[in-house]
């Protein structure tokens, strides 16, 4: 994994180079938090003031939390609400853990487990090891904030934004009454470093239908650890020595509610070259039969949604930077997930973007594509 450490840090180097703000999932291991905040402000000076100094109040949020009103505050930036690391653990009581070797804060835990590495050049995010890129947590006027669509997507929390009080209501959101876990592989040697993780469905209602969805997932891992099984052989007959292989995946849950699960894996290789390669796959599944849906099966009440859809995506294509050009209309299965209230369409690495770029990423709010009063969801509930 440190072999991804280093890599991590040169592609966030390329991001900032060509203007992009791309690095591949997994690319910068995150080493398990073993020390708590308290505990560690002594091996880390700085961490009780990041943690707990006051926020300016020039442009601040007021933070309530199930009706309560926070002490903290939260801060405006760029017509957005950043939510001050502090506040997760004094007001939603989640864990927070600092190591200090990695200089990571873990925030949360199981597959919502939020980890913010500081580094010489800046600060990077990954929920469950998977990387999540702009915008990216800030260090402001001392304190560590991040962005509350971050809250809002993948730490199972809502809020409702008062803009002429400039406060933020948040409150837990009411998900499916299912259980994600993880499983995976682990194993280091001299040909390759092997870090798989991946998720797996327990306590749906419908076990036909969790069966389903979990053997979908593994199909999928499946294939890629023959395709590693295969490289490792290939390797071995290879008289050149070459530079460590490297395997990762990774998952992260986007959307679990209504009866619908949407969540976005990563399958990074390298082997020994100037870079790996990652593919990303989007899976929604419905939870009451396990099917793997499609934007037909969301979006189909409007008869002219692929239309408007596609001309949508033609149009941000003609303004994200290095496009090649050539899209026309997106293929019978396309690549995307589910946020709350909006649909993220992303393209692969080379598609039409090149390499730096990363995965070109569109999201579209569902009233966009669905008859006013309708949801993606009715069908699903």
């Amino acid at each position: 994994m440190h072999h991804k450490r280093h890599l991590g840090a040169a592609f966030l180097a390329i991001g900032l180079l060509c203007g992009g703000a791309w690095a591949p999932a997994g690319l910068g291991y995150v080493a398990s938090a073993s020390s708590s905040v308290n505990a560690a402000a002594s091996a880390s000076p700085s961490l009780t003031a990041i943690v707990n100094k006051p926020a300016a109040a020039k442009n601040s949020v007021t933070l309530q939390y199930e009706g309560k009103t926070s002490s903290l505050r939260g801060m405006l930036v760029e017509g957005r609400s950043w939510i001050p690391v502090a506040f997760l653990r004094d007001d939603l009581k989640l864990p927070i853990n600092y190591n200090p070797v990695s200089k990571t804060y873990t925030v949360g835990e199981g597959y919502r487990q939020l980890n913010i590495v500081q580094y010489e050049g800046g600060i990077t995010s990954y929920v469950n090891s998977y990387y999540i890129g702009e915008p990216a947590a800030k260090n402001i006027n001392g304190r560590i904030y991040i962005p509350f669509q971050w809250v809002k997507n993948y730490l199972g929390y809502q809020g409702k934004w008062d803009a002429s009080a400039k406060l933020l209501k948040i409150e837990k959101t009411q998900e499916n009454k299912v259980t994600i876990v993880t499983s995976g592989y682990d194993k280091d040697s001299e040909q390759a470093s092997i870090h798989l993780k991946y998720p797996q469905l327990k306590g749906n209602e419908n076990k036909e239908a969790e069966t389903a969805i979990n053997n979908r997932i593994k199909e999928d891992v499946n294939v890629f650890r023959e395709n590693m099984e295969k490289q490792l052989k290939e390797r071995e007959s290879q008289e050149v020595e070459s530079n460590p292989y490297a395997f990762e995946s990774s998952y992260i849950v986007t959307y679990n509610q209504n009866g619908v699960l949407s969540l976005l894996t990563e399958q990074y290789e390298n082997l020994g070259g100037a870079h790996g390669m990652v593919m990303r796959k989007g899976y929604t599944f419905s939870l009451k039969d396990g099917k793997l849906l499609s934007l037909d099966d969301l979006f189909g009440a409007n008869k002219n949604y692929s239309k408007q859809l596609n001309s949508k995506l033609s149009a941000k294509l003609d303004h994200f930077p290095g496009y090649f050009g050539g899209f026309k209309e997106l293929s019978d299965q396309p690549d995307f997930y589910l946020e709350p209230d909006n649909l993220k369409v992303f393209f692969q690495l080379y598609e039409y973007t090149p390499y730096a770029a990363g995965f070109p990423e569109f999201s579209i709010a569902f009233n966009e594509l669905i008859p006013k009063g309708s949801s993606p969801f009715d069908r699903f509930k």
